[in-house]
């Protein structure tokens, strides 16, 4: 661990704690104070032993993978010992990442038919919704027909930038005209919102707007009148259908700027009492409570809905690394203490400033033992009707089945026994994410980091994996 920095029992750094501007939140009021001080509403044992809400499997007479059809255990299980063995991955992530930059058309799938019949059934079904219509529809429907409450869609295409803040992938003279390009991407989500009902979501990445946009959030812009135009128009469709908008994060040279547009979002849209957009925070970063607090204090003082989607991160191999906790343990025990007190409604000052303070959450993730814990604590909360806000779980297409699948058996068990107190019954989502083969390589090229970095959970799965598999083989019940 790095020279000079302090933890606290959450295994937490407690430099944040000073009045000091965290370099990822340059906006942030240096009034905030300490993000990491034990909540003053409960004494130190009761904050620690909320933490250590056991970790239990749903108790359920089946295995929570067993509604899961075969073609999808035997994916998983495939890439399970591709994530885990080094021979494999490490030859197989340098050829995605080359082919995710490339401009050459031989390293474009969608260009190149035996590219495209390689990665397609391997890697871009299993995390990827489909094309067209027909295709996202059909996963969309197998995904609620499963029990899950609905899915999170999201058009693939974005730009990542490279250490030079060059944009990986576009040749020259790529970049359109702003109105044309802020225009495509309109166009592409309107035609996304076509392919979701009411309770679903819209997932957005700005970048996915262009060359342009990226430009101007990486210059700390203010938001051009035809991306302001563009996205009141999305809002407003999203709105008229029952659906939701979570904006993405994305690199953090990209985030401020990011953070800014999505706060005028929702300073426009987030009235009433439920939220249409979502703000995005990621738990990896070292100022990712005050991030918390901050739109927390804004919202209470502005008089709009706060709304936060809680994720652990997925920019490790692009991001400032001085930005990011130092562990694996440290980054867990942040989301975990976030979740803690959003739960409660204690621990950010603006819950004692503003104790009427109304706000929505998704925790989306993928950590067994987090989202596990989290689900007991939303249910013994509310039990006791000290539940300060109900959260929702969201998972990415093809990651965390067991847990996603196990929420749901939580959910059906709490249907069911509804009238002996237990009154949480857990939303669980779906992130499924379309478009070409070609527009989906920088998000399939994450997905790829990202479960190679949990290779611990992958193992663990593939034990689950090959139960359920032999389940079925031998047809034996569970």
């Amino acid at each position: 661990m790095a020279s000079g920095i302090r933890l606290n029992r959450f295994g937490v750094d407690t430099k944040l704690t000073s009045p000091t501007r965290p370099r990822c939140l340059p906006w942030a009021s240096t009034s905030i104070g300490s993000m990491y001080a034990t909540p003053g509403a409960r004494n130190k044992a009761t904050y620690a032993s909320a933490l250590d809400v056991p970790v239990k499997p749903t108790e359920t007479s089946m295995s929570p993978l067993a509604r899961l059809p075969t073609s999808s255990v035997l994916r998983s299980l495939f890439l399970s010992i591709f994530f885990t063995s080094p021979l494999l991955f490490r030859p197989g992530l340098a050829v995605f990442k080359a082919i995710a930059t490339s401009e050459l058309a031989l390293l474009n799938p969608d260009r190149n038919p035996v590219l495209r019949a390689v990665i397609r059934p391997l890697v871009y079904d299993q995390f990827c919704a489909g094309r067209n219509v027909a295709e996202i529809k059909k996963t969309s429907s197998a995904i609620k027909q499963l029990g899950f409450s609905g899915v999170v869609l999201c058009y693939g295409k974005e730009v990542q930038l490279d250490a030079n803040n060059k944009p990986y992938g576009y040749g020259e003279g790529q970049m359109l005209n702003l109105e044309d390009e802020v225009k495509q991407w309109q166009t592409g989500y309107l035609n996304t919102l076509k392919m979701v009902g009411p309770g679903d979501w819209l997932g957005v990445k700005l970048t996915g707007a262009g060359l342009n946009i990226t430009k101007a959030l990486l210059d700390g812009q203010s938001a051009p009148k035809e991306f302001v135009e563009a996205m009141e128009v999305v809002c407003r469709q999203a709105q008229s259908q029952g659906c939701r908008i979570w904006i993405d994060s994305e690199q953090q040279v990209l985030q401020k700027t990011i953070d800014e547009w999505t706060f005028d979002l929702m300073r426009r849209w987030n009235k009433g009492d439920k939220a249409l957009v979502f703000n995005t925070v990621q738990a990896y970063l070292k100022c990712s409570r005050d991030k918390v607090e901050h739109q927390l204090q804004v919202a209470a003082k502005e008089g709009w809905r706060s709304a936060i989607k809680l994720v652990r991160g997925a920019y490790m191999s692009n991001d400032k690394r001085e930005l990011i906790h130092d562990t694996k343990a440290e980054t867990d025990a942040c989301y975990d203490s976030i979740v803690e007190d959003l739960l409660h409604g204690t621990g950010f000052s603006a819950f004692q400033s503003s104790p009427e303070l109304k706000h929505d959450l998704v925790l989306a993730g993928h950590n067994t033992k987090t989202i596990r814990r989290a689900a007991s604590m939303a249910s013994d909360l509310a039990s006791r009707r000290q539940l300060k806000v109900v959260p929702e779980f969201g998972q990415l297409q093809g990651m965390a089945d067991d847990i996603g699948c196990e929420l749901l058996q939580l959910g059906e068990n709490a249907s069911r026994s509804a009238g002996s107190g237990m009154s949480f019954v857990p939303r669980v989502y779906k992130c499924l994410t379309w478009g070409s083969v070609r527009e989906c390589m920088q998000y399939l090229t994450r997905r790829l980091v990202e479960n190679r970095g949990a290779a611990d959970r992958m193992q663990e799965g593939a034990v689950q994996l090959r139960q359920e598999l032999w389940r079925r083989l031998s047809f034996r019940s569970s």
